[in-house]
């Protein structure tokens, strides 16, 4: 989906604000609080899920106080449509020598159905990480079971389309 000025302007102006701005940076502070106790002597390894992770990752990652390592990760469902797709479109994978024997995070804006992230997780655990969490902002209510659900999660959302922070 190619999007324009005018055709942006037009989503925004039909949208609604379903979580203000001082609910989510609260609730990523008490989420960097709950990480900052889970991480261990090891440093981590956290793993954003590019694009949509990336502002969550930055506000996240400079409110912890432990030493954490940083990469990005770029695996998709989606491409450019609002939906996704039945199988996974990897663009950009952590290497295995990065992830053996290491505590991992994925880092990612929304859990929507779960499917890249189970996919991404296992990848993970398939190269020899000791250990792979997941920690996103928002976990959407889809009204159903998914195939994975987040070890850290800061807030609730509807099933809409979400976008912007």
């Amino acid at each position: 989906m190619q999007l324009d000025y005018a055709k942006s302007q037009q989503i925004l102006k039909n949208s609604t604000v379903l979580i203000p701005q001082s609910e989510i940076y609260a609730a990523i502070d008490e989420m960097a609080k709950a990480i900052d106790n889970d991480i261990g002597e090891e440093i981590p390894l956290f793993l954003t899920v590019m694009n949509g992770g990336m502002m969550f990752a930055a506000e996240l990652t400079k409110r912890l106080k432990k030493p954490i390592q940083m990469d990005y990760i770029h695996a998709s469902r989606y491409g450019s449509a609002t939906y996704g797709s039945s199988h996974i479109t990897w663009y950009k994978q952590p290497k295995e020598s990065q992830i053996k024997d290491r505590v991992v995070y994925i880092l990612d804006d929304i859990l929507d159905e779960g499917f890249t992230i189970a996919e991404i997780r296992r990848f993970i655990l398939n190269s020899g990480a000791k250990e792979c969490k997941v920690a996103v902002l928002v976990n959407k209510d889809i009204g159903k079971e998914k195939p994975i659900y987040a070890d850290f999660s800061g807030l609730t959302a509807p099933n809409h389309f979400l976008f912007g922070f």
